[in-house]
């Protein structure tokens, strides 16, 4: 065989190990962690913008300070890489008075999984791109919207409002009698438990609602497709107006013990 015939081969040869180690190498991943305290006072507003990640605010007693740990993670030809990558993933942090603004994103193969712990009395507004959302424990007004992931609000005393266009939304122990909740739900379950508001306003595009617990309130649920399944005291829903628009609305009166 002619010598550059061979040397062409062993060209092409490591041509394509470079090539298939390239394709390869960037599969790995690694994480790398930020964490940040920012004195904030009893009742700041915080707005969070977040691409790709989990996220998870909790409202903690007596604290005055916004505690953040978030953890970022991306890809790399090689473990030491891509932890050398998540160290580069940004986590901008912009406060002025008691309005605090965290937002991130790294790009394609990036993402930040947040918690963060808050005074109880603080305004959350929460922009998620992708990944589910926890928000609990809090005394103010809370704001989700949530493009892809589920949706978990809990132990909230103030106005809620939630837009999930792909993903389950859980809804508990609300408490706050002059306030409103108002959600929409695109495609996923919706579950409302306990919940003591002014108006209740609640629409799914395509999903299964379930009213469970106590209520108190007024307003409406309505379901372009699914059904609502409402287990209530009769009392309590009596000021609730309830539609499905394909599917059917099944209630089961729950009786006060005696």
């Amino acid at each position: 065989m002619p010598l550059v015939v061979v040397g062409l081969l062993l060209l092409a040869l490591v041509i394509g190990g470079i090539l298939l180690w390239l394709s390869y190498g960037d599969r790995a991943g690694g994480a790398s962690v930020y964490e940040d305290s920012i004195e904030s006072g009893p009742e700041p507003a915080l707005r969070l913008l977040n691409g790709l990640g989990r996220i998870r605010v909790e409202g903690v007693e007596g604290q005055e300070s916004v505690e953040i740990s978030a953890r970022r993670y991306a890809r790399g030809r090689n473990p030491a890489a891509a932890k050398e990558n998540a160290a580069d993933v940004p986590v901008n942090v912009a406060s002025e008075g008691s309005t605090i603004e965290i937002s991130s994103d790294g790009g394609r193969g990036t993402g930040v999984d947040y918690d963060l712990r808050v005074p109880p009395g603080s305004t959350v507004e929460v922009d998620s791109e992708a990944g589910d959302v926890e928000v609990s424990g809090l005394d103010n007004t809370v704001t989700v919207l949530a493009r892809s992931g589920d949706v978990s609000v809990e132990d909230i005393q103030g106005s809620i409002g939630i837009e999930s266009q792909a993903g389950d939304v859980t809804v508990g122990s609300v408490s706050t009698e002059t306030g409103n909740a108002e959600i929409n739900v695109g495609s996923g379950d919706l579950t409302l438990t306990d919940l003591v508001v002014g108006i209740l306003e609640a629409h799914v595009v395509t999903g299964d609602v379930a009213l469970l617990g106590r209520f108190s309130g007024s307003g409406s649920i309505s379901v372009e497709t699914g059904s609502i399944d409402v287990r209530l005291p009769s009392e309590d829903a009596k000021d609730l107006i309830f539609e499905a628009r394909v599917g059917q609305v099944s209630r089961d009166d729950e009786q006060e013990p005696e």
